[in-house]
C-alpha cells in the first residue's frame, strides 16, 4: 500500500463523521441530552485528528499520481489550495467543539451561543470537505469532470 492509497482511503473518514456528529449534536440539543452533546462534540475533535494525517498524506499522494497519463497538474493544485482551507476549517471545527467541552459548564457565552457556532463551523467545514472531495475525485476519474474541465 503506497501513501495515495492511504490518502484515498483516510479521506473519507471526515465526510464521513461530521454529518454524523452533526445529527447526533443537533438531536442532543432537541432532545437536551448532555452526554449526546459531549459524545458528538467528541466526534468533531477526533474528525479534526483524522484529516492531519489526509492532509500530510496529500503531497506523497501527488508524487504518485502527478506523472500518469490523463492527471492534470491544474487539478491536482486546485484540489491541493481547497485542501488547506478545509484541513484549517477543519481543525477550528475540532478545536472550537473541544472548548464547549471544556467550556460550556464554566462560561455563559459557550452555554449560549456555543451550538450555533459548533454547527455552523461542521457544516462550513462540511461543506468544505466535500468540495475538497470532488476536486480530488476529479483528478483520476475523468467521467467527474463534465465536458468543461
Amino acid at each position: 500500500m503506497n501513501l495515495a492509497q492511504i490518502h484515498l482511503a483516510l479521506n473519507h473518514l471526515p465526510l464521513m463523521t461530521i454529518p454524523v456528529a452533526l445529527i447526533f449534536y443537533i438531536y442532543s440539543i432537541i432532545k437536551k441530552n448532555e452526554e449526546f452533546k459531549k459524545f458528538s462534540l467528541l466526534m468533531v475533535l477526533v474528525t479534526a485528528f483524522t484529516v492531519i494525517p489526509v492532509f500530510l498524506t496529500g503531497e506523497p499522494a501527488e508524487e504518485v499520481v502527478e506523472h500518469l497519463p490523463g492527471v492534470s497538474e491544474k487539478l491536482i493544485e486546485s484540489h491541493e489550495e481547497t485542501a488547506e482551507v478545509a484541513f484549517v476549517l477543519t481543525l477550528v471545527a475540532g478545536a472550537f467543539s473541544l472548548l464547549n467541552l471544556l467550556f460550556t459548564e464554566k462560561l455563559a457565552f459557550f452555554k449560549k451561543h456555543g451550538p450555533n457556532f459548533v454547527i455552523g463551523i461542521c457544516i462550513l467545514a462540511l461543506g468544505l470537505l466535500l468540495y475538497t472531495a470532488n476536486k480530488g475525485g476529479k483528478i483520476r476519474h475523468t467521467e467527474l469532470r463534465g465536458q468543461y474541465n
